[in-house]
Parts: C-alpha cells; structure tokens; sequence
C-alpha cells in the first residue's frame, strides 16, 4: 500500500479550486477517501470525467483538492490519537466527532489562517479565543457545517502565505504543533449563533516562519 505521506508530498503545486464546493461534484469524486497513490488518482479522475462527460481539467482540480485535504486531514488525526488523553471515535463517518480529548467530543477541522480575519495573525495568537469564534461565525455553511466541540489546526506560511496548502504536509512540523498543544490543552467556551449553542474549542497553530 503506498505511503500516503510521501504520495502527498510528491504534488508539485495546488490549482485553484475552479469552482464552489457541491454534492454532485463531491459524489463523483468519492474514491478521493479510498486511494493513496497519485498515479491511481489520477487515473480515476480521468476516467470517471470521460464516463461522466465533465470538463477534465476543471474536475481534476476539483478532486485534487479533496484528496489532499481529506488525507492532510487523516494524518493530523492519526498523529493526535497517538497523544496521551485523546481516543478515536469509532465511527468514522460521525458529522461532528472525530476523537475524545480526555473524555470530551471534538472535532478536528484544519484551515488556513483567513484572509477576511479582521485582525493580525499575532493578534489571533495572543487572543485565540477571539479567532475561535470568527472562525465558527464564518464557516462554509457547506458539508461539515455545524457549533459542535472543534479543534481548530490553524495553518499559515509567514514568508509565502500563498504556499499555505504545503504546510499542512509539512509533517514534522504538524506533529510538533499538536504534541505541544496536547501536553497543556487550552480549551475556550464560547457562544455561537447569538448564544444559542455553546461550543468547547481549541486553536493548534501550525505556523511556518
């Protein structure tokens, strides 16, 4: 079985998306979770875009981006479940659970720091309870919306910040980030959708400088 780190670190650039976000789209590329090799990836995306008559190019892109951020995604939990406190959650299609921080729900999202983030990148750092709830106020109300318990892994490259994507395979550094949060964690409670749900949160800072 090919190791997905090294298959994720022989993309040589992201293209943009192309497109929103959509069911239709996603459901055609539903084997981004199955495979691990980029010559097979890429393979099935050129043969479910004949069989479906989409524009090649645009769907590649399109699925290049899940598979990338689907299994960026995978290696930072697997690195967390390993950390002291912290268990699977056995269903790996549950919406808002992906692991147990000494007992308590969580769900892992990664992100880039956002550009539409009305203060500083240190700024966020210092007050991550102010970013946190940014960061719930202004999710995609696509696919895994929701105000459940939320990890957020914050990623940001400081000399390119247009090189991003690249440090959420930088996996030294991904470990690093998560043992040193798991070893004191800084839990925030915070009110979401005008109070009406209460979310326990936390920020990881994955930062490249």
């Amino acid at each position: 079985m090919p190791d997905i780190r090294s298959e994720l670190l022989r993309l040589s650039r992201m293209p943009p998306w192309g497109r929103v976000q959509g069911d239709d789209w996603d459901a055609r590329s539903g084997f981004i979770y199955r495979i691990r090799s980029l010559d097979e990836l890429r393979r099935e995306t050129k043969r479910v875009a004949a069989e479906a008559r989409l524009p090649e190019n645009d769907f590649a892109r399109y699925v290049i981006h899940r598979w990338y951020n689907y299994h960026t995604h995978q290696v930072a939990l697997e690195i967390l479940y390993a950390q002291p406190g912290v268990r699977r959650e056995q269903n790996p299609r549950h919406h808002t659970i992906d692991l147990y921080l000494n007992s308590v729900p969580f769900d892992l999202k990664l992100t880039r720091f956002p550009r539409a983030y009305p203060s500083s990148l240190a700024y966020a750092r210092a007050h991550p309870r102010h970013l946190i709830y940014w960061l719930y106020q202004n999710q995609s109300t696509q696919g895994r919306y929701h105000t459940a318990n939320r990890l957020f892994m914050l990623f940001h490259h400081a000399r390119e910040p247009e090189r991003t994507w690249e440090v959420r395979r930088m996996f030294d550094l991904v470990e690093r980030a998560i043992v040193d949060f798991a070893r004191a964690p800084a839990l925030f409670q915070v009110d979401v959708e005008g109070g009406q749900s209460h979310s326990l949160a936390g920020l990881i800072p994955c930062i490249y400088e």
